[in-house]
């Protein structure tokens, strides 16, 4: 058990390094977040909220895509730079560019795919064109946030966040409000280009300084995009775990209602995901300079699993027990019928945040991509053969009950490989 001393040594180190800004605003980010999504339940009719989930979900599948994984690479390459003292604004100058121009590549996709792709459910083609410009605009804002996370400027990072948040929120609002589906999706792109300008204007983004770096060499550059596509796989493969589902349900199901009441099912487990996120991005830097001292890695890997796990099992289950009030109380009785997904992703959330989450990105810090990319691959064949099956047995619940077994079993091998690698190779040094 910790000691008071030793608790009081570990509040004033996250203070001094930054987590409490870092999880302070995730946690007003998620706030926020599910205040938009609640009014959009609200101001929505539940046939638009089901076109405007699915039209979102189709982008989603294209957004895996965006920036090409530049991000992830990026902040890998760049946390290493820091440690031997490298310029590392070379790197991200590349990432900017090569990104942007696969953005603008991707938005031309999306566009084609809203007129060329059969789609379900009517009225969501008319709609999916106008995401276009979101990839760019998401791209340009995560690389803003990259540089702040491996410069370890927590407090520029959180501040440009909940921005990013406040302006999703009023933006989303407003648009829904005056043009229902089109003008919600148009007031989100737009917020996230104003994010983007306080980034360089008031939260010291040095893009000037960025796009005058030097150029890096050809096999650098190779290696950056070596990087990226594994890691856009691997992120890819991990959010396939929330389309499938909902993309499945319209398939099978074709009813604009019941993926309404799913996605609705979806919301809160989904959101508590910050929690995790933000303990990554807090501690990613670090286990990326700590990489060669296995001990280390080690020691502060039990340590957050050991008392992580205690949060979110309480979290769980306050989820399960409420979940009659919650759904009554947020979403109204109409999505009542949400209730049994409800409680079984409440139980996903406890394995995904405490174990799939944390344990794929700190082996991400080590280099090993490609075990993510093979679970990936893993959850993948599950995910479609389980949805598949599931759902045409158990209606929309199938879908959460695989998405359950999904972060078991995921949660069980990415654990057992990272504790197997982490012996061997404190064994041999």
């Amino acid at each position: 058990m910790l000691s008071k001393h030793n608790i009081q040594l570990i509040v004033q180190k996250a203070k001094r390094t930054g987590f409490g800004h870092i999880f302070g605003a995730n946690t007003v980010n998620q706030i926020f977040a599910f205040a938009s999504n609640f009014i959009l339940i609200r101001v929505l009719s539940k046939g638009d909220y089901g076109i405007y989930s699915y039209a979102l979900n189709i982008y989603s599948f294209f957004a895996l895509a965006c920036g090409f994984g530049m991000e992830s690479a990026c902040l890998q390459v760049c946390s290493e730079k820091m440690k031997t003292c490298e310029n590392a604004d070379a790197y991200i100058k590349y990432a900017i560019k090569f990104g942007s121009w696969f953005n603008v590549f991707l938005g031309a996709v999306i566009v084609a795919s809203s007129v060329i792709l059969p789609l379900p459910l009517e009225g969501v083609s008319e709609v999916l064109w106008l995401f276009a410009l979101m990839p760019l605009f998401t791209s340009m804002f995560s690389l803003g946030q990259t540089y702040f996370r491996y410069n370890l400027m927590n407090v520029e990072y959180s501040k440009c966040a909940v921005l990013n948040t406040c302006l999703i929120l009023v933006g989303s609002v407003a648009g829904a409000v005056l043009f229902k589906t089109p003008g919600l999706i148009l007031f989100r792109e737009l917020a996230m280009l104003l994010t983007v300008c306080f980034a360089v204007l008031v939260y010291r983004f040095p893009i000037r300084r960025i796009m005058g770096a030097f150029c890096i060499s050809v096999k650098e550059k190779m290696d950056m995009l070596k990087l990226a596509l594994i890691s856009m796989i691997n992120v890819a493969t991990g959010q396939l775990l929330y389309l499938i589902d909902v993309f499945l349900i319209g398939v099978l199901i074709s009813d604009e209602l019941v993926v309404a009441s799913y996605k609705t099912a979806t919301t809160i487990p989904n959101a508590l995901l910050f929690i995790p996120t933000a303990l990554v991005v807090y501690i990613y830097p670090y286990f990326a300079q700590k990489q060669d001292d296995k001990v280390w890695v080690k020691q502060k890997y039990y340590f957050m699993l050991k008392y992580f796990g205690i949060v979110n099992a309480v979290i769980s289950l306050m989820l399960i027990v409420c979940a009659p009030f919650i759904i009554r109380i947020l979403f109204g009785e109409q999505y009542l019928d949400a209730l049994p997904a409800f409680r079984i992703l409440s139980v996903s959330y406890f394995f995904s945040a405490t174990f799939r989450k944390t344990t794929g990105n700190l082996l991400v810090t080590q280099r090993k991509l490609h075990v993510n990319f093979w679970i990936g691959i893993m959850e993948g064949i599950i995910n479609v053969i389980g949805n598949w099956i599931l759902i045409h047995l158990l209606g929309a619940i199938g879908a959460a009950v695989t998405t359950l077994i999904i972060c078991i079993v995921s949660s069980g091998v990415s654990v057992t490989y990272f504790t197997s690698y982490l012996n061997k190779e404190i064994a041999k040094s």
